[in-house]
Formats: structure tokens, sequence, C-alpha cells
């Protein structure tokens, strides 16, 4: 399946006409059809990102501030509006410093990683891109502090891209 939006490729395993489903890259919701189309049910606003529950950003001048939380704790980072930037664009491109395995001839049953590390304002943190066949894109940030946080890549490329751009 291939989303009518953005042309991303689309996993129809799992999902049965008539359901609905969420497309990653662009936000857009679809429906599946008797035929195995999709129909576009509602798209996202242009510029609008959707909101990521524990994870917020805002800028201080040439700053990015990430605010992080489980719930219980709320940790605050600042880093460079654009060393963060091209980090991301680096995980994004598969740049990171630890490149995906080479295509086997059996499935690979273990996750790929891409880090990148950057220097906060409290010291090194990592941003680290997992990548696992069949699932979606993660993005865990490893904090000075040692917590760790983790979410969907896309989600969070979406919602500091116009905060570092």
């Amino acid at each position: 399946m291939v989303c009518p939006v953005c042309g991303e490729t689309l996993e129809r395993e799992g999902y049965e006409a008539g359901e609905l489903v969420d497309c990653e890259a662009c936000g857009a919701l679809l429906r599946i059809l008797s035929d195995g189309s999709l129909e576009l049910v509602e798209a996202r606003e242009e510029g609008e990102a959707e909101a990521l529950w524990g994870l917020s950003a805002y800028g201080e001048g040439e700053e990015a501030v990430l605010v992080l939380s489980d719930g219980a704790l709320e940790e605050e980072v600042r880093l460079s509006k654009a060393e963060l930037l091209e980090a991301l664009r680096r995980l994004e491109e598969g740049l990171g410093e630890e490149p995906p395995k080479e295509a086997e001839d059996e499935p690979n049953l273990e996750p790929d990683y891409l880090t990148v590390h950057l220097e906060s304002d409290q010291g090194p943190l990592a941003l680290r891109r997992i990548l696992f066949p069949g699932a979606e894109d993660l993005l865990e940030f490893t904090l000075p502090s040692g917590s760790v946080y983790e979410f969907p890549f896309r989600a969070v490329r979406d919602l500091l891209r116009p905060l570092l751009l």
C-alpha cells in the first residue's frame, strides 16, 4: 500500500478493509478500501506537528531547550540548534556512528542502531536511532544524568524541525 498523500509505502499486514491507518511519514489518516487501496480520511495541516507526550522544546537564541519527562521526573537540557539539526539530519540519512548491518540472507532479528553524540549544557548527550524491520523507528535520548527517554523518530523530527530551521 502506498500513502496517497506522500507516497510512503505502508505495511498492509494485520489490517483489513474498512480499518483506519496512520501514515507515519506525513501523519495522514487513511482508510483501507476493499480493493486494497487507501482513501484519505484526514490530512495533517501544513506545518502542524503532532503533540508528543514526554518531549517539548522551545528556542532561546541559538539554543534549543528540550524538556523531557517520564511523568514523574522532568529534565531540561540545552543544545545548539545547529548541532541538533545536523544530528537529526545524520540520523535520518543513516550516517550515525554505528551504521546499519549489511543486508543478509536471513531476516535480521536484532535492531540496528545509529548514534550521534552532542555536547549539551550539562555534558555529553547521545541520540540513538533504533531501526527494527517492520517496526516504527525510535529515537533514544541518553542525557548526561544517565536518564534515557525513547520516542518515535519521525514524531521527534517533525516536532523539532520547525524550531531548528
